[in-house]
Parts: structure tokens; sequence; C-alpha cells
């Protein structure tokens, strides 16, 4: 039977082996499928790839893990470890994040389902981690820490008052500033909260712009993750097209973002990223479940 490393694993799932290792550690924990060690070292077979492989097409269609562990019993025959037997007794600061449930898609969700400004945000991330997606495809840069960033690139914004987020006159000073906080409180979180370091650069970077004057850290052209420069692409082109209630102005036409991505090529946006963008929508809808009537 073939073995495999957690990395080799992983890649073959385009996952972030953070992710996948704590799936692994969750499917110990609640179904004592445990993972075989030669060397002190975990090494994982045939059956442990069916199994994280399953998991893996269930998150991404979007299924709870409780739900996924019953069907796991099912199609495998793993047994739920009755919750006597697991140590709960455990400080907060001990447990580990999976423990709290707090993988990517889980964070988000319920994010989204407590608190307002992200409820309205919700679709509006989602697009933008589909185009992100596939912009980062074309580039060979996707993995999972891109789309857990364009995912979760507006999380930060759950602190900020609606009446500053939306509103339609001029921001003041301090207003501005505290909208620019959220790329690095997003940042925080992703980096904290999911130990994804790199997933959160590229959440600091969205806002970044190719001549030097964007935030947080006025960083210059290539000095910008290239991963940062995809989500603001996105980012912008879905506000300027579908989701306007950050900026209450006329939805525009692609043609016409398009445009507004060309004017705006080498001075906020990677030029080289605005053409390979255009180009991809020219092949690439927005799936309709993905758009939400505001």
């Amino acid at each position: 039977m073939t073995k495999y490393t957690l990395e080799e694993i992983s890649a073959s799932l385009g996952r972030n082996s953070n992710i996948v290792e704590s799936w692994f550690e969750e499917l110990e924990t609640k179904l004592g499928h445990f993972i075989e060690t030669e060397d002190g070292k975990k090494v994982y077979d045939d059956y442990d790839l069916k199994i994280i492989l399953y998991v893996s097409e269930k998150r991404d269609e979007r299924w709870s893990f409780e739900d996924i562990f019953s069907k796991l019993g099912e199609i495998f025959s793993l047994q739920s470890i009755p919750p006597s037997t697991k140590d709960d007794t455990a400080p907060p600061e001990e447990k580990t994040l999976n423990e709290w449930g707090r993988d990517p898609e889980t964070l988000f969700y319920e994010i989204a389902q407590d608190n307002d400004v992200i409820q309205i945000f919700k679709y509006h991330s989602l697009r933008v981690m589909f185009l992100s997606s596939m912009l980062a495809k074309r580039v060979d840069c996707y993995d999972e820490d891109v789309r857990v960033a364009s995912m979760l690139h507006d999380i930060g914004k759950m602190g900020i008052s609606k009446n500053i987020l939306f509103k339609s006159e001029k921001l003041t000073e301090l207003e501005f500033t505290i909208i620019q906080s959220h790329s690095h409180v997003g940042n925080v979180i992703v980096r904290k909260h999911l130990g994804m370091t790199r997933a959160a650069k590229f959440i600091r970077d969205h806002h970044e712009r190719w001549d030097g004057t964007g935030y947080p850290r006025r960083l210059l052209g290539d000095e910008i993750t290239l991963q940062g420069r995809i989500i603001s692409i996105c980012d912008a082109f879905d506000t300027m097209t579908i989701d306007q209630r950050n900026y209450m102005k006329t939805v525009l036409s692609n043609d016409e973002a398009f445009s507004e991505l060309r004017k705006c090529s080498w001075t906020q946006f990677d030029g080289n990223l605005v053409n390979l963008f255009i180009d991809m929508m020219g092949e690439v809808t927005i799936p309709e479940y993905l758009i939400e009537e505001p």
C-alpha cells in the first residue's frame, strides 16, 4: 500500500497542510481514526487519502462537520467516540482551533450568521473568493491560502459601524482611518485564530496600491504579494458590477468595469493581472447561487 506524507496528502487536495492535519486530528478525536506512525512521524495510506478526500469534497459543498462525520461512519465504517470519553477539562486557551470548530469556512459562516456587517458582505466575499481562485489558477498560484484569504478579506469589517461603512457622504479623516483598519484586523484574526500566517498577509495587502499610496503599509509595486494584488482586482470588480452597498454608486456593466480597471492599471492595480482578469472574464461566469438580490 502506498505511503504518503502530510504534505503529499495536502498537495493532492490543494489545501493548506495545517487545515488537513486539523481534519485528521478531528477524525481521531471524534471517530477514533488513528494515523500510523513510523520513526515518530505520521504516515498516511490510501485509505486515509480516501477518507480525507471525502471530507475535503464535502467541505467544498459546505457540509457541516457533524453531517460529514455522520456520513463517514456509514461509508468507511468509522464509529463515533462517545462524548464522555473526550477530555473537556482543558482550559479554553489549551483547546485547539479545530475543537472550537474554527476552520475557515466555519468561522466565516458563523460570523456571517451572527454579525450584521459580515452578513451584508457575505455573497460579495464568496464571489471575490470565486473570482480570485479562478485568476490565481491562471497565474499558477492557487492554493488553500488564496482561497481562505479571498473569502475572509473583509472579515476585519465586523467591528466597524454600519453608519461608517455605508455612509453616502464623504468620510471624515477619522472615519476613513477606521475603514482602513479592517485590513489589519482581518490579518490579525486569520493569523491568530486560524494560524494561517501566509493567508493573513494576503488579506493585509488587498488594499495596497501599485503606486505605493495604498494601505496599511504603503507597499510599492511587487512589494505587494501577488495574491493580495489578485484579491484587490476581484474585490474592485465585484464592487463595481454587483455589490454597490458600500459605495452607493450605480452598478456598472462588465465592459464599464473593465474600462475602470484599465484606467487604474499601474496606479492602483497590477496592469498585467488586469489584462489576465479581463481575458479570463470572457470565459468565466459567476454562478447564479453566488448572486444575491440586494
